[in-house]
């Protein structure tokens, strides 16, 4: 008996043994030989290939209906021989769809590998004996001789297709050629429509022409993934994107979808509830999204996730042609024979992947060609639409022309009204014009009447030259005339102490105001400069600094009362100095004087009172300071320093200005002024002159 049971199992070994052999002729060149093989699965990815030879495997017949294995995480194990009658050595072994993450081929001799190969979606190009994105391997095979082969396939959830097909270099090529022309026609008037309609969106921006194009595009890339080629072509050099790109673009296809046809069908406005609908499908599909990215288990069921989550979302877009056609509503034939076929394709496609329906052709191009039929009838949709929106176009243009026309006959007649009106306002401003004209004439000749008694008051020029001729006087008025005054001139003291004695006087004012008001201010302070300089009891530039202050305080308020008090006056700084014994004596109404000696600046300060405030004065201090010959002394008023400009057009500042006349204190008087005016016109430039200028400058 136990002989008996030996010989069974010798020869139920034999027979397994005998199927495990491939036998390849001519006549089965470019045929699957999967199910001649054996297989085995590693549910806890640990075996290695040396375990696989050293071991007793439990290899099973591939007994399965179809060449391919439902969505897994598991490695497996094909084992198989082929003996070679045909009549040629070199061939090609084609294993795996092009997306199994790796597959590796090892030969084997007396249980030792000799040759290995690795291809697959993820490994690196560089790495693949054939540098394509097919799983291709080339095997030499001497005629008439047997040899043993393992392959190891893994994924990481995605399911697993297996054929293993063995042909000639020039099999393939045949194969390839035609499959290359498909693809290349398929992918090329996807890109087109894409392309197309992403121009019409910008031409009529109507929204629904955009999502159209994104729809179509987000299919491309669906399907450029699903065949390999976007790792090979996009993400070659950013593998670690490759293990969701699949899942990824399995979503973004139906959320684009979802959101078209929400788009094209007015859901939101019309129908909110199918609308919500629609957003839950999104949501759905946006979580598998989520989840791929989570590493272990979530990202091996995001696999069939996404493809039920797609089944029961192109059911929604389904349900919802039908609904609205039951109520009565008006969809485009196109668009809804689109729908119907993208979504039987769509559910085709998903059926075959969960393996209820059996059939390599309908899994490998069920999908593409439903896509293809639908966007070509969404196309011919989407013209239709285009054709109405040119026609409501045209139409919305042929009444804006006759409402324009209407218009225009409506404006031509508003227009004769108003060249009517205008010829006559026209007439009324020319004489208007006339009349400003003949007042502005008598004001400006006013103002230069005023200027020229202005002028009449102040020292002139050539005068000033007579008594000190190394000296200057910048003086630059805002306005025709001007708020500043200056006063430059000899006199003789009458006082008991220093009787007789002859002094320079140099004064420098600055009124309230410019333009008209300083000017007449201005008289008013030059007329009573000079009676207190006529006056015998004055003899210091305190005295007529006090002297001053009192009367212009008086003279602007003679018929005023206390609640209607004017407070204009000025700013003065006033000095006077004697020829021999070089003693200055300097008082100031808030303006100081400055006396440059060697290049080194002595500034004195006036008092911080102005003139024309009598009521709360003080008198004036007098300073006294030693001159040496040589020395200049400078009188201004803050115009220069006060004016804005430069690049980044700010005040010019006193130390700027103080800096200024150190620099040019060693040239002549006449070099002095012209290099002054130089550097305020440069700084000024174009902007407005801010206020008057009075600078004086006198060479002891």
């Amino acid at each position: 008996m136990k002989n008996s049971l030996s010989i069974l199992f010798f020869l139920i070994s034999i027979v397994l043994y005998g199927q495990n052999v491939i036998i390849l002729d001519n006549n089965k060149l470019g045929q699957s030989f999967t199910k001649s093989t054996y297989i085995y699965e590693d549910k806890e990815n640990k075996l290695t290939i040396d375990a696989v030879l050293k071991h007793d495997i439990p290899f099973h017949p591939f007994d399965k209906k179809t060449e391919r294995i439902n969505f897994t995480s598991s490695t497996y194990w094909l084992k198989f021989k082929v003996k070679n009658l045909s009549d040629y050595e070199r061939l090609v072994f084609f294993i795996a769809r092009t997306i199994t993450d790796e597959v590796v081929l090892y030969e084997i001799e007396n249980d030792k590998v000799v040759n290995m190969q690795v291809t697959g979606d993820a490994v690196p190009l560089k790495d693949k004996t054939i540098k394509t994105i097919e799983n291709l391997f080339p095997v030499r095979i001497p005629k008439k001789q047997t040899k043993e082969f393992i392959v190891r396939l893994e994924s990481d959830g995605e399911v697993i297709t297996l054929p293993l097909i063995i042909d000639t270099n020039k099999g393939f090529y045949i194969s390839t050629k035609a499959r290359v022309f498909f693809l290349g026609a398929f992918y090329g008037v996807l890109l087109v429509i894409a392309i197309i309609y992403f121009l019409y969106y910008f031409g009529m921006r109507d929204k629904s022409l955009l999502l159209y194009s994104i729809y179509v595009l987000s299919v491309f890339m669906l399907q450029f993934t699903l065949d390999g080629l976007s790792y090979f072509y996009i993400f070659k050099h950013i593998q670690f994107l490759e293990p969701y790109t699949v899942v990824v673009f399995a979503a973004l296809a139906p959320i684009s979808f979802l959101i078209y046809v929400r788009t094209f069908l007015k859901l939101k406005e019309n129908h909110p509830f199918i609308n919500q609908l629609f957003n839950v499908s999104i949501a759905l599909l946006v979580m598998v999204i989520v989840m791929t990215f989570i590493p272990g288990k979530p990202h091996e069921i995001s696999y069939p996730l996404i493809n039920a989550v797609s089944l029961i979302a192109v059911l929604v877009v389904l349900g919802t042609i039908l609904y609205l056609r039951k109520i009565g509503e008006a969809v485009c034939v196109q668009f809804a024979l689109a729908i119907y076929i993208i979504i039987a394709g769509a559910i085709v496609f998903i059926l075959t992947n969960f393996g209820i329906i059996n059939n390599p052709f309908l899994f490998k191009y069920a999908l593409k060609i439903a896509a293809f039929i639908e966007i070509l009838l969404l196309a011919i949709s989407m013209s239709n639409k285009l054709s109405g929106l040119q026609k409501e176009k045209e139409k919305a243009q042929a009444e804006a022309l006759k409402s324009l026309s209407e218009k225009n006959r409506l404006i031509d007649q508003q227009k004769e009204m108003l060249e009517q009106q205008v010829k006559e306002r026209t007439q009324k401003l020319e004489v208007q014009k006339e009349q400003l004209s003949e007042k502005n004439k008598e004001i400006i000749d006013s103002i230069n009447y005023a200027k020229r008694l202005q002028n009449a008051l102040i020292p002139p020029i050539e005068s000033i030259k007579e008594i000190t001729e190394d000296s200057f006087v910048f003086y630059k008025p805002k306005d025709i005339v001007s708020g500043d005054f200056y006063w430059i001139d000899e006199r003789t003291t009458t006082h008991k102490d220093k009787p007789n004695e002859k002094v320079l006087i140099i004064a420098v004012a600055d009124c309230t105001g410019h333009g008209v008001p300083g000017a007449f201010i201005s008289i008013i302070g030059l007329n009573i400069f000079n009676q207190a300089l006529k006056e015998k009891s004055i003899n210091t530039p305190a005295h007529t600094l006090d002297y001053l202050n009192t009367q212009v305080y008086n003279t602007v308020n003679k018929h005023k009362n206390n609640e209607n008090i004017i407070r204009d006056g000025m700013d003065i700084a006033m000095c006077s100095y004697n020829k021999e014994t070089l003693v200055l004596n300097f008082s100031g109404a808030k303006n100081p004087i400055y006396i440059v000696r060697n290049f080194e600046l002595f500034e004195l300060k006036g008092d911080k009172q102005p003139i024309g405030y009598a009521e709360h004065a003080k008198p004036f201090q007098l300073q006294e300071f030693q001159l040496e010959k040589g020395d200049m002394i400078y009188a201004s008023t803050d115009g220069f320093a006060d004016q804005f400009g430069g690049e980044r057009g700010k005040k010019f500042k006193y130390k700027a200005f103080k800096d200024l006349l150190i620099k040019v204190s060693h040239e002549s008087c006449k070099k002095q002024k012209e290099i002054i005016e130089s550097v305020f016109n440069q700084w000024k430039g174009d902007l407005e002159q801010l206020d008057d200028i009075c600078i004086a400058g006198v060479r002891v």
